[in-house]
């Protein structure tokens, strides 16, 4: 029995040491926060875990002089660069355009990307492009931007933002996002993808998290989206847009199977 523990230990650990690692990125009005309890289940899980908070988003204070998409892309290139090993990069909403930006550009350290309710734009199209084609999204008639269009609101933030991102939370959720609420820079939303299909055809398996109660980016359009690119495995979450708040373990165990599949 003793020596039948001691290679369970070992092969635990041998699992624990062969856990792919996992490169968080958020998406837009939203930061760092909103992946939290993510990386919480996924480290008590063995899995070494980064989270990107894109500058501007959060605490930081980054002018908007100083965003980019670029600046975006380079931030995650290097979380990803700091691991020794190809890793599963994972993207939720404004953070999908940004991870299939940075897959493209180097398609041999992903080894799994993902998209959780994600922007998959083509190549010349950005974010804005593709916002502007889902018909049932609720965002657009409610967006605000400020005198110069640098950065972008929600009309009265306190009853459209968790309208929008996160009606299907409980009230404590709601205000915990809602917390957290930050103008949105508009030139990352606004500037268009440049990549090759070749490029991103061969950065790892290709996985989709639908949403199917997203008032953010409809259903739909996540679908029309994961066709148009080709993605063919995928899960479905009875959420609004903020999956990682309002059900955190049930994601987290999406997570988990594709990191295992």
């Amino acid at each position: 029995m003793i020596a039948f523990a001691s290679c369970s230990d070992d092969d635990d650990a041998v699992l624990v040491a062969e856990r792919t690692p996992v490169v968080l990125v958020h998406g837009a009005w939203q930061a760092s926060f909103a992946w939290e309890q993510i990386k919480d289940n996924l480290v008590a899980d063995g899995y070494d875990v980064t989270v990107v908070n894109l500058k501007g988003h959060g605490d930081d204070n980054t002018p908007v002089s100083g965003l980019s998409f670029t600046g975006y892309a380079n931030q995650v290139k290097e979380a990803i660069t700091s691991f020794d090993k190809p890793v599963i990069l994972v993207g939720h909403s404004l953070g999908g355009a940004v991870i299939t930006q940075v897959a493209s550009e180097m398609p041999a350290k992903i080894t799994k990307l993902v998209y959780v309710a994600g922007f998959i734009p083509q190549n010349g199209k950005s974010v804005l492009d593709y916002a502007g084609m889902d018909p049932g999204s609720l965002l657009g008639p409610v967006l605000e931007f400020n005198p110069d269009h640098t950065l972008a609101g929600l009309v009265d933030p306190e009853v459209n933002f968790p309208r929008v991102f996160i009606q299907d939370g409980t009230e404590e959720q709601k205000q915990y996002v809602l917390s957290h609420y930050k103008a949105e820079p508009v030139a990352p939303l606004a500037t268009p993808l440049k990549y090759t299909l070749e490029n991103y055809n061969s950065a790892g398996i290709k996985y989709y998290v639908f949403t199917t109660m997203d008032n953010a980016i409809s259903y739909p359009f996540q679908q029309q989206m994961a066709t148009e690119a080709g993605v063919t495995k995928t899960f479905t979450i009875q959420t609004g847009h903020s999956p990682f708040v309002s059900k955190p373990n049930e994601l987290t165990s999406i997570l988990q199977q594709i990191a295992k599949d």
